[in-house]
Order: structure tokens, then sequence, then C-alpha cells
């Protein structure tokens, strides 16, 4: 749900303002602030194009600066080219199915072009400018103020976020409220309780890196504390509270799995501890996978049984068997391009179709599905790759972080779509995982040159 509002031009003129300074300043400045905290329900629309949000339009000029600016420096990855063959196979998919204007505009939307901007924001502008301890800063500090903040809706069912920027944009609608067991579910400046848990599952990763550096301080300087606790500590208390609230099984499903393997990159003892996540994760995927078909033959057989009264959970599991089962003939259907995101066959029983792989199976066909499983692989090859070739302590820790963000989001996506700020973030963080390779594998938490005491 958008509302056309000329305002959102007033972001792009402020980042391109801020690209006077440099690129990465716009980025950090401009860019995360704008799509952290302002409501991605206020749109710009021009004749003939698809509607720009207030995100977008920071990201556009930022996006298309740093190509411009970084472009010679790029070395070029596998993933570089699963980016941009996702891209088009999108557009190819569409030209197929309906006709050549409209996939121009599908390929020009947003949601596609602002993808692979996104990428390359986080591939040219978080390692190559010395800006990952930045990046992560400002990223985990404002999520943990959205945190704090959606107190308010949790608790007092009012979105801070809309009433504020309501009185700048004007009234809008909004994503309807979803209640679970009588709780409002939180939404805070994102699309749905289901995208605000993804992006809270991100930064809740980068806090725990962020954490684990303050501690690791190479100058010496103790972190702050208020009534006793770090800083760092606070940051990670108020993304954690966020996640929480949004009440989503999958993104806290996704947590707990991912932090599994966040934690072996952060204790003394990692190996040991790698591979208790690793076979833990192993034995919660068969025995999810168990209860889901379990309880989608109890779902199937419960007309003959009428004393059966099935849990939120139990139901939403045999919901998600179903899904697939309803839509796996539709995608086969669709051969290797698939349907296209509005012209594939819907289901009576399904509004929407709530597991970004499956979704992709049917609107992009096999193309699509194993391309942007390709782009999520790549990923956990690089991080591997990093954390076998490191030696700081600092760098290994980030490491299993972001392999441990990719493992939760990988489970998330069994269960939900990617779309608004959850699916530019993702982007803009395998950028940023594929030129962790691009720096000659040297640590970049520490100073690469430092003085020290010589006693002769």
């Amino acid at each position: 749900m958008y509302q056309a509002n000329l305002v959102v031009l007033l972001f792009g003129v402020i980042a391109l303002v801020r690209l006077r300074e440099s690129v990465e300043s716009a980025a950090l400045n401009v860019f995360l602030p704008v799509l952290l905290l302002v409501p991605a329900i206020y749109s710009l629309h021009i004749p003939h194009l698809p509607p720009i949000s207030c995100s977008d339009a920071a990201l556009i000029p930022i996006g298309f600066a740093a190509i411009a600016s970084r472009f010679r420096t790029l070395r070029l990855r596998r993933t570089d080219l699963w980016i941009l063959a996702f891209a088009f196979a999108g557009f190819y998919t569409d030209c197929l199915n309906l006709d050549v204007p409209t996939a121009i505009y599908n390929f020009l939307d947003p949601g596609l072009l602002g993808g692979v901007l996104a990428y390359f924001v986080g591939r040219f502008l978080i390692e190559q400018g010395g800006n990952r301890e930045r990046f992560v800063r400002r990223v985990v500090v404002l999520l943990a103020v959205v945190g704090v903040i959606s107190i308010a809706e949790f608790a007092g069912h009012r979105n801070l976020f809309v009433a504020t920027t309501h009185r700048f944009f004007g009234r809008a609608d909004y994503w309807g409220d979803q209640y679970r067991s009588g709780f409002l579910r939180v939404k805070g400046p994102f699309m749905g309780a289901e995208e605000a848990g993804i992006v809270f599952l991100i930064g809740f990763f980068l806090s725990l890196w962020l954490r684990f550096r303050s501690r690791s301080d190479p100058s010496g300087t103790p972190e702050k504390k208020y009534l006793g606790v770090r800083l760092s500590t606070w940051w990670i208390i108020g993304i954690a509270a966020g996640l929480a609230m949004t009440l989503s099984r999958g993104p806290l499903l996704g947590a707990a799995a991912g932090y599994l393997l966040a934690r072996a990159g952060l204790v003394r003892h990692k190996r040991a501890a790698l591979i208790v996540a690793l076979v833990l994760i192993a034995a919660g995927g068969v025995l999810a996978y168990r209860k889901a078909a379990a309880y989608s033959r109890i779902y199937d057989d419960q007309a003959t049984l009428p004393a059966y009264n099935p849990s939120e959970a139990s139901d939403s599991a045999a919901y998600r068997t179903r899904l697939y089962e309803a839509y796996k003939t539709v995608a086969e259907r669709g051969g290797f391009f698939g349907w296209s995101a509005t012209a594939y066959p819907r289901s009576a029983s399904f509004s929407s179709i709530d597991n970004e792989y499956l979704l992709l199976w049917v609107t992009q066909g096999k193309i699509g599905v194993c391309l942007f499983m390709l782009i999520i692989a790549e990923g956990g090859l690089t991080i591997v790759a990093c954390v076998v070739r490191s030696r700081d302590p600092a760098d290994i820790a980030l490491y299993s972080c972001l392999g441990g963000m990719l493992v939760g989001l990988a489970v998330v996506l069994t269960t939900v779509f990617l779309a608004g700020q959850g699916s530019t973030l993702f982007f803009l963080c395998s950028g940023w995982i594929q030129s962790l390779a691009s720096e000659a594998w040297a640590p970049v938490s520490v100073p690469r040159f430092a003085f020290r005491k010589v006693y002769t």
C-alpha cells in the first residue's frame, strides 16, 4: 500500500547533497536511517515508472554513484554474475509471459533493480572504505532504537513511526494489524511483522559482533556502562526485544539456529562449539520436517476426528506443508523460467505464497530459485574461506556472525517471502560478504599498523 507524495523527493535531494561529501557518508547518514526508520508506505509516482519509496529515493543515486566511482576497483566474483543473472532472469520471465513494456516496468521496480543496487552498495562501500565498524554500529543502533520505540506499539497498539511520519507526509493506508495469542505483533516501520522479524534478525547477528568487538577493543578503552550493563549489551537487548515482539516464529527459529553457528566464533573452544552447532541444526531440521509432515496428515484427517483441536503452531505448520503441495504442480508447469510475479495460476485456498523459495520457483522457475540459492550458497562458501584463512579473533567472530545470519535467513525464508526493507538488507549484506574476499584476506577489524614498545 503506497501513498503518492512529492515529499519523497526530499530524501533523494538529501542523498545527492551528501554525495558531495562522499558516497560512504551518503550511505551511512542518509540511506540507512531512511531505510530503517521511515515506513515504506509513501511513494513518488512518475508516469510509466514504478512507485519509488523513500528508501528507494535515497538508494538510487547512492547505488549508481557507488558503481560509477568504484567500478574500476571491482574484482569480479561469481556472485556478481549470479546477482545480474537473477535480475535479468526475472526480466526474461516477464517478457515470455507478459509483454515487453510490462517487463521493463517490472525490471525497473525498486524491488528488483533496488536489490542489484543494494548489493553493489554493500560490495563497494563497507570494506573498501574501511567502514566495517561504522556500518555495523549504525545498523545496530538504529534497530535497537526501533525495538525500544516499538514497545509502544506492542503495549499500547500505537505505531509511533506511522503516527510521526503522517504529520509530514499526510495520512496513508498501512498494513493491517496482526494478533497472536491476544498480543499485537509489532511491525514498526517495516512491511508487516514477518518482515520486521527478518530485519531484526539481521541486526541481532550484527549486534553480537559489535559486542565482541567492543569487549576486545585493541585501544584498551573500557566500554561505557549504563545501570551496570555494557552499552553494546543494551543494543542487543533492544534488538532482541524487537524481534520477540514481532511474535514471528520463522525469524525466532532462524535466530536460534543461526546463533548456534555464530556462537562458535565467539567462544574459546571454537571447533567443539561448531560441531555441536551443526549437529543441533541438522537434528532440528529433521525434527521440524517430520513435525510439519505429521501435522499436515492430521489436518487432512481431522474431518474424521471431531475431537481434534489443533494449536495455532500446528495449524501454521500444516498450512505451509499444504501450501507447498498446492503450488508444486503450478511451479513444475512453469518450466525453467516460471510464470512471472503477476501471471501465475493462484490457488483459491491460499492468498499468498509464504515461502520465498517456492515463490521464486513459481514466478521465476527453476532458473530463478537456483540462482537465489546460489547467492546464499556463495555467501556461505566465502565465509568459510575467510574463517579458514583468518587468524584475527575479531575477524573470525564477524565471519561467524555473518554465517549465523545466513543460516537464520535460510531458515526464515521457508516460512515467509522476502520483501521491503528485509530484501534490501539481504542483498546489501550479500554484497558485503563478497567484498570480504576482495581484501587479500587481510584483517580489517584491527589496525594494519600499530606502534609498540621495544625494550633494549
